[in-house]
């Protein structure tokens, strides 16, 4: 691993689960790399997920103003400034673009099937303003029926190809376990790291990705034209790893 300037993060199934809380052991990993180096958390959740699952769970000492937030697939940016979260630019989807998408997404998954006998625990959509998510078994499945459900891309991969098609105004990406992500065209994860890296004063190539869906077609994959440094990971376990090893890097001391 070379030694960046600066880190970004994903969050669900790279800091912790799938719509859960990281675990402390994270956490407490997470919280000592940001003293160290400019830090993000680059996320299709919302700013108040973030607050929820990571922020209220790190340590009273933690310093916000060394944290960047980038939420709904980096639609959104925050930074703390004058004790609050505030944003630095925004963008979300018209009424009828809402409509156009959701119209797609229910067709798509009708003509795949991938849905038959898929169970179903909860909304299905999630409208995080700058990004829509379609999460296939719903907002409330449980971590191991996400994981099982497929585990090789194929269904998810397959409604992307007929959501491509549908929706060829838009970007359409895989992210997470069961979701399939649709965004304005151009903003995404990519747009935050060259956002970040100019507000830093930095080149990408200087900067450090870790997430889970760096394969071609995830959420995540989009920042590799960038020329950030990249550094996949299978879930949580294998963050705490690779934090380990960053912060071997960062500090020069074992």
């Amino acid at each position: 691993m070379q030694k960046p300037k600066a880190v970004i993060f994903d969050l669900d199934n790279t800091l912790g689960e799938a719509f859960h809380s990281p675990k402390h052991s994270i956490l407490t990993r997470f919280e000592k790399v940001l003293p160290l180096v400019p830090t993000a958390i680059m996320t299709a959740a919302s700013l108040g997920r973030i607050k929820n699952d990571v922020l209220v769970n790190l340590s009273p000492s933690f310093d916000p103003k060394s944290l960047a937030l980038f939420t709904a697939n980096a639609g959104q940016c925050y930074l703390w400034l004058e004790d609050t979260w505030t944003a630095q630019y925004g963008f979300s989807f018209s009424d009828e673009e809402r409509d156009v998408i959701r119209k797609a997404l229910e067709q798509s998954a009708a003509e795949t099937g991938v849905l038959d006998d898929a169970p179903s625990y909860g909304d299905r959509f999630v409208d995080y303003e700058g990004y829509i998510a379609f999460t296939a078994l719903g907002v409330g499945a449980p971590t191991e029926e996400r994981k099982a459900w497929d585990p090789d891309g194929k269904k998810r991969m397959q409604l992307r190809e007929v959501l491509m098609h549908k929706l060829p105004q838009f970007d359409v990406y895989i992210g997470g376990a069961t979701s399939v992500d649709v965004t304005l065209k151009g903003i995404n994860k990519s747009y935050g790291v060259q956002w970040y890296a100019r507000h830093l004063g930095l080149e990408p190539s200087e900067m450090l990705y870790i997430g889970d869906a760096l394969y071609e077609g995830g959420n995540d994959a989009v920042v590799i034209p960038t020329g950030i440094q990249t550094r996949p990971t299978s879930g949580p376990a294998e963050t705490e790893t690779i934090i380990d090893e960053l912060l071997v890097t960062l500090t020069g001391t074992k």
